[in-house]
């Protein structure tokens, strides 16, 4: 894969993770959909086993649909009229046939789809418009239960894997895009390396979960994760809709760069996929809840809810609730990123590590529309802070470092000669943060002058209460993207796109 190759990638999925939220929203709201529901079919022309929509809501009986299954190919088509599909009733079939979503712009999947038996299913989304994607959301999720069925998704075949040892042998044998056929539940296995070593692929969860997860490695200068490294020139390589439940991974911390899904991230792109369990380690580890090391990576859409404690002293160590390190280059030269995702874990912190709520090292990267809540603790001659433990540009690779739209929440705290932020611990970026607030109630920093540890009154960043911070959006919070409800995230402004469970 080209430097351009991967440019191009990056681009299309920043555009169209931002142009998808108004058209998710939509997608929730039913406003235009074709929708696979309980409710009696309406508004569909089926022929020949193709049903297409003929107005912009349409209602498609999931007992109709399986009994075309049952006889044949079903293609359903949106096309420009009704532009999504929404899956809103569980779905399942025995025969051979291939079940078809053709979206002129989005398919959304609110409830299980299970091919149990030899079948097929095709996915494509913007047949004819832009920015659509498929999403798994509520309860959505595909799942195959044999091995001779057949996933297509925008025009690329994915191989099936039913677990964690088939992961590494496509990789192996250069399978470019390979899907998780249906959970994992990993049970007493106990893992003392990555279970996948390195992936150059790019691997499809389909709304489905990795449980019970349990590595050991007490191997310096290693990569530890689900996947210890994440990157290639070979594929177009990232993880997406894929959520690890109840990990527990342990390292020895030497040199080591630990994530629950990944160690190290050289490019790659993870989106919808989520995290919780625990991390520990000890010295100069970089953990992070999701992805330890992301140098020059995209995360979307993401979080991780996983706790993180590091013990020791160690040199310059990385500590952060979705990434230890957001890094603003890679082998390509790619930009890092984070971009509407939080974090919520505890981070307990050794001595001389760079601690954030979110990220510890934001390095010449941006981090945009993201938040954290954790409670974040440093040891001696930390730099701690509530979303970010240093925010620093990178002059050597000309990558500047922002901050935007975002907040955190969570306790600060330090032991002896630690320095402590409200938002930010260290603060060396010449600009580049708007818009960024911390919680004076709830930080433990009280003082409206310190949302950065060594810059007193840093510039873009603002302390406010909790009653301020439940009252509505803050200023350069896009309603399109946040929105503030009493009942959920505690009041506190969250993501339309991940919202609270």
């Amino acid at each position: 894969m080209t430097a351009g190759d991967r440019k191009s990638l990056r681009r299309m999925l920043e555009f169209g993770w931002a142009g998808g939220l108004s058209l998710l929203m939509a997608v929730n709201a039913a406003s235009a959909a074709v929708e696979i529901s309980a409710s009696p079919t309406r508004n569909m022309s089926c022929s020949a086993g193709v049903c297409t929509a003929t107005a912009k809501q349409a209602v498609l009986n999931g007992t109709d649909l399986a009994n075309m299954l049952a006889t044949g190919d079903t293609k359903i088509v949106s096309g420009a009229t009704a532009k999504d599909i929404d899956v809103d009733v569980a779905l399942n079939w025995v025969s051979a046939s291939r079940l078809t979503f053709d979206g002129y712009r989005s398919v959304a999947f609110k409830q299980p789809v299970e091919v149990s038996g030899p079948g097929a299913l095709t996915i494509v989304t913007n047949d004819g418009g832009l920015n659509g994607d498929y999403s798994f959301l509520d309860k959505g999720h595909v799942e195959f239960w044999s091995d001779t069925g057949s996933l297509v998704i925008n025009g690329h075949s994915y191989v099936l894997v039913y677990n964690l040892r088939q992961i590494q042998h496509a990789t192996e044998v250069q399978d470019c895009y390979i899907a998780l056929a249906k959970a994992i539940r990993s049970g007493r296995k106990l893992y003392t390396a990555s279970p996948v070593e390195s992936l150059d692929a790019t691997l499809e969860g389909l709304g489905n979960t990795i449980s019970g997860l349990t590595i050991n490695d007490q191997t310096n200068n290693d990569n530890v994760g689900l996947i210890g490294v994440l990157g290639g020139t070979a594929c177009p390589n990232g993880v997406r809709d894929l959520g690890l439940k109840s990990s527990n991974i342990t390292g020895s911390g030497s040199g080591q760069t630990l994530g629950t899904l990944i160690g190290k991230n050289e490019g790659g792109f993870v989106q919808k996929s989520h995290s919780s369990g625990q991390i520990s380690a000890s010295g100069d580890a970089v953990v992070g809840g999701l992805v330890g090391d992301s140098g020059g990576g995209l995360i979307s859409l993401s979080y991780s809810t996983a706790t993180i404690s590091i013990s020791g002293t160690g040199s310059n160590g990385a500590v952060g609730g979705l990434v230890g390190i957001n890094a603003g280059t890679c082998i390509t030269g790619c930009r890092g990123t984070i971009s509407q995702s939080f974090s919520a874990g505890a981070i307990s912190a050794g001595a001389n590590t760079m601690a954030g709520g979110l990220a510890g090292y934001n390095s010449g990267a941006s981090i945009s529309n993201s938040f954290a809540l954790g409670a974040v603790s440093g040891g001696d001659a930390s730099l701690v802070g509530g979303l970010i433990g240093v925010n620093a540009d990178s002059p050597s690779e000309n990558a500047q470092a922002s901050v935007s739209s975002s907040y955190s929440t969570g306790l600060v705290s330090g032991t002896a000669g630690s320095v402590l932020g409200g938002l930010i611990g260290q603060d060396n970026a010449a600009s580049g943060i708007a818009d960024a607030y911390w919680n004076l109630d709830t930080s433990g920093i009280p003082d409206p002058s310190q949302g950065a540890g060594n810059v007193a009154n840093d510039p873009g960043i603002t302390g406010v209460t909790t009653v301020q911070l439940q009252s509505g959006l803050p200023t350069g919070f896009d309603a399109s993207i946040w929105l503030t409800k009493a009942s959920g995230n505690s009041g506190f402004p969250y993501l339309r796109t991940l919202p609270p469970g």
